[in-house]
């Protein structure tokens, strides 16, 4: 069953990512052994204790060389050597990672590192020295260069618990983090940029992972305050027992009046000799929802401790509420059927009691059906936690849960390419077209690492003007979507901006509008020559600027062939009102017709560049006919080109257009 996990940590804390970072810290910094350990010990190399015990003699040993090649002095002579702290650098596994010991080397203690483990050692020493190499190249695309040295760009695509659309959704993620961090850092340095996501994940909980969808394509495991806003046919809720749902302070289990039970929850809140959480809660803006410490009352030592603990029970009570209110966001995010389970045991030594939240729902309220329900231990005879009772055994490194069929598949691959040519049917059933296989998976591979056709998948929702843009190259588009690069800022976006802004105020019918996609903002390809002053002399001296608008500046989105199409229309008029329009104006009794005009401050396009940009046309068209309950045809538009003071009528187009544009970038 495909899965996704979302939610349950920082962007920063994915193991693919984690990985990445590893790799970028080793080439920052050599003495960052403690990042080269997980790439040691990761899926790349997966070195045993011996081989890794083996690397660390050989750092020793470098160490205790000269710097002329000769052995460091002998026992007797080391009264001679410099003590300070500061005299001598201190062996780094980075460092003997770029200078292997020859084979058959076994150090003083006997260490040794493997032949495999050489091989594999070699790898990574190679993908180092390769990124080390690469210091003109920018952040983002250094990532990048990163992740294709650990083979993560086909790891992430070959995990069978997700789907394809979101395989990469994290590496893609930090891709974007890193091209934020060189757009607006004056000097983004690695070292500036790997300092700066240390700070990230200790004080923002590793960066977020961007906002969460629900998927029908996979199951998805994420925390409840992820879930807010969301809904699924199906919904469990596991782990519901006290102290963990509702989470608490008291989560010791004890025997109470013959029956397991947990002391009453308490927090101290911002109060105590050991806590910082916070500033007093007389001070903040929503104190009236909170426990009041009473610190002006008391007279005596006395008086304070039982006012700091009534407070601090009070302060249990108010969580156990906070808790409630998440428990009502995780019940409420199920459209059909919902799974509730709480265990007996975990991993403490006494059972666990079940939810005060589950008893209420089906002991109290009534209102879920009991699947199984076990007692609890009995309280009047020693019990012991069943997991206990047998002896387990662990391997290191641990095995990856996918090793054994990677291993059996590498197996056929190099049992193929060392056989005969008329030898492979007599290795097993369908080795004959192993090599065949082997060629298609390296030459998608050499593809993807290539410029060349970029596969894609379409997001679920779209701007007008990336609609524009993936009429008009749709390969651009998906190399943009595969790997986002930012744009500079532009002057003629910035005087888009201003000059719809302008135009609202002419209107005075200004809207609220998001802050980061801006009226005009998308006009790309404006006049950078362009004068404000005259693009505003070429809307007054148009017919437009006496007109009254139907709508000014209003966000719309529709649904065509499964996407969402969103934009914002800068005005609608009444046809009748559209001035140097085509054709008669409507007739009594056809019912109204608008006219969606949007205004442009660069020069008209010609050829396919104009036929693209009619469909955004197409789609405020489509869309507004829709939000008015009208037939397609009651609306069409116009563009207002205010560099020029023409109004262009564009070929009409339809909605199958625009399906036929959605669904052939999905083919390619």
């Amino acid at each position: 069953i495909p899965y996704e996990v979302l939610g349950l940590g920082g962007l920063l804390t994915t193991a693919e990512v984690e990985d990445v970072l590893a790799l970028l810290h080793v080439v920052a910094d050599p003495g960052r052994g403690d990042q080269l350990m997980r790439l040691l010990t990761g899926p790349l190399c997966h070195l045993g204790a011996a081989d890794l015990d083996g690397l660390s003699g050989w750092a020793r040993q470098r160490q205790r060389t000269t710097r002329a090649g000769h052995p460091a002095p002998a026992q007797s002579e080391h009264r001679r050597v410099d003590l300070a702290a500061d005299s001598s650098d201190e062996p780094t596994l980075v460092e003997a990672l770029g200078d292997l010991p020859p084979p058959g080397w076994v150090g003083g203690s006997g260490e040794q590192i493997g032949p495999v483990a050489r091989e594999r050692l070699g790898g990574l020493a190679a993908a180092v020295n390769r990124l080390r190499r690469l210091p003109g190249l920018g952040l983002a695309e250094l990532v990048g260069e990163a992740e294709r040295a650990l083979g993560l760009d086909i790891e992430v695509l070959a995990r069978p618990e997700y789907p394809p659309a979101a395989a990469r959704a994290h590496l893609d993620a930090f891709a974007d983090v890193a091209a934020g961090f060189a757009a607006g850092s004056e000097r983004p340095t690695l070292a500036g940029f790997l300092a700066w996501l240390e700070a990230a994940l200790a004080e923002e909980r590793g960066l977020d992972k961007g906002y969460i969808e629900a998927a029908s394509g996979a199951v998805q495991v994420m925390t409840v305050h992820s879930a807010k806003g969301l809904e699924w046919d199906v919904v469990a809720v596991p782990g519901l027992v006290e102290s963990s749902f509702p989470a608490h302070s008291a989560n010791r289990t004890t025997v109470v009046g013959g029956a397991w039970s947990h002391g009453a929850p308490t927090d101290r809140g911002w109060w105590g000799p050991l806590t910082d959480s916070g500033i007093p809660y007389l001070l903040r803006g929503d104190r009236d929802g909170l426990p009041t410490f009473a610190w002006q009352r008391p007279e005596t030592l006395a008086e304070v401790n039982e006012e700091a603990t009534r407070f601090a029970e009070a302060g249990g009570c108010h969580g156990i509420d906070e808790e409630r209110r998440l428990a009502y966001v995780a019940f409420t995010r199920a459209r059909h059927a919902m799974l509730l389970t709480a265990s007996v045991w975990g991993t403490q030594s006494t059972p666990r009691v079940t939810s005060r939240f589950l008893v209420e729902l089906t002991t109290e309220a009534g209102l879920a059906q009991v699947l199984r329900w076990d007692p609890m231990p009995p309280t009047d005879v020693p019990v012991a936690n069943p997991a206990d009772s047998g002896v387990q055994a662990l391997s290191w490194p641990p095995e990856r849960p996918r090793r054994r069929a990677v291993e059996a598949s590498a197996a056929l691959v190099r049992a193929s390419i060392e056989a005969e040519p008329d030898a492979p049917r007599a290795l097993g059933d369908g080795v004959a077209d192993l090599d065949k296989e082997i060629d298609l998976l390296l030459a998608e591979r050499e593809r993807q690492r290539r410029p060349g056709p970029a596969v894609v998948d379409l997001p679920a929702h779209l701007s007008t003007s990336a609609l524009v843009e993936l009429a008009a190259d749709p390969m651009a588009y998906a190399v943009q979507l595969r790997r986002p690069i930012p744009s500079e800022p532009a002057l003629a976006a910035r005087r888009g901006t201003a000059f719809h802004a302008w135009v609202e105020q002419h209107y005075s019918r200004a809207a609220i509008v998001d802050v980061v996609e801006l009226p005009g903002s998308a006009d790309a390809d404006a006049d950078d020559q362009g004068d404000l002053a005259v693009m505003q002399e070429h809307f007054l001296a148009s017919p437009w600027a006496s007109r009254v608008p139907v709508e000014v500046e209003t966000s719309i989105e529709t649904v065509i062939d499964g996407v969402a199409i969103r934009g914002r229309v800068d005005a609608v008029f009444r046809d009748e009102d559209a001035p140097g329009s085509p054709g008669a104006p409507a007739r009594a009794g056809e019912g109204e017709r608008f006219v969606v005009v949007d205004w442009k401050t660069g020069q008209p396009p010609t050829g396919a560049r104009a036929a693209a940009r009619s469909l955004q046309l197409t789609a405020y068209a489509l869309a507004f006919a829709r939000l008015r309950g009208l037939a397609p045809e009651a609306v069409r538009g116009a563009f207002f080109y205010a560099a020029t003071g023409r109004t262009v009528w564009p070929e009409p187009a339809g909605e199958e257009q625009v399906v036929e544009v959605l669904r052939g970038v999905a083919q390619d």
